[in-house]
């Protein structure tokens, strides 16, 4: 049904530019039709906000980068792999911001196999690729889908490691979590007793603004810490709070200097 409709609409409009509006336009008027259904109107909006989602919002941050130093040796790395349920594993020399390469799992074990399990992990390391945090997605997912890899390594202005992105971060932005039998699943949001949410400080902002019916204000940040520490001014100890849009916020849990769980509320309740 959904290629029908698009195939009719461009139809309709051909030798013209379509606008993403127009498209959001027909998407909603086909499902409020009933021609399409509500998972196949959601997959349109989020193929066309694809188009503008930078790197550094889908990436897995710097702080949650799971790495193996050059020293380890193949077993011990594939230990961190396994217990993981990892496929590929950055390796660092010094620290995150000196990425010497990425090792498969895959070979690995055919190292393990072969009885080379004691030798250093760097030698069996694929050299790395580093994209900049505000390449757009789409582009990246066309080049990892031309140039056959599925990690790569995002760096800040500086040059830092900011974090990482695989080609499975770039289609779960377009369809959803993918959940296989190797993820634990965390829930970014739950609703609480008596109203509320308590909420992991990496949730974006915009999948947050669905949940409180988009009320927070856009800006330099892309998660609800970076919102909270806008909003504060500086790095927050378990217990601050702050009323944002209507909403208050108080700081439950930080470790190190990230904001990992944070209750919303609506003053009052």
């Amino acid at each position: 049904m959904l290629d029908k409709l698009m195939r009719e609409f461009f139809k309709s409009k051909k030798n013209r530019i379509v606008s993403e509006g127009e498209l959001l336009e027909t998407a909603k008027k086909a499902l409020e039709s009933k021609s399409i259904e509500n998972d196949e109107h959601e997959l349109i909006e989020s193929v066309l906000a694809f188009g503008d989602t930078l790197v550094r919002e889908v990436m897995t941050p710097r702080p949650d980068i799971v790495s193996v130093p050059d020293s380890f040796t193949v077993s011990a790395a594939m230990e961190v792999a396994v217990l993981n349920g990892f496929s590929r594993v950055p390796v660092s020399s010094e620290n995150l911001d000196e990425i010497v390469g990425v090792v498969f799992a895959k070979d690995m074990m055919e190292a393990q196999l072969d009885g080379d399990g004691e030798i250093s992990v760097k030698a069996l390391a694929r050299l790395p690729q580093f994209i900049p945090e505000t390449k757009k997605a789409g582009l990246l997912l066309r080049e990892m889908q031309s140039n056959h890899y599925h990690l790569a390594i995002v760096i800040d202005e500086y040059g830092g490691t900011a974090g990482l992105v695989t080609l499975e971060d770039l289609l779960e932005e377009v369809v959803g979590e993918i959940v296989d039998e190797f993820d634990s699943e965390e829930a970014l949001a739950e609703p609480l007793i008596g109203g509320g949410l308590r909420v992991h400080g990496r949730m974006p902002v915009d999948e947050l603004n669905e949940l409180l019916g988009g009320v927070l204000p856009d800006g330099d940040w892309d998660t609800l810490g970076g919102l909270i520490f806008d909003a504060l001014g500086h790095a927050p100890e378990a217990g601050e709070n702050v009323n944002i849009a209507e909403h208050h916020f108080v700081v439950e849990k930080v470790v190190g200097r990230r904001i990992t769980q944070v209750r919303v509320t609506v003053p009052g309740q």
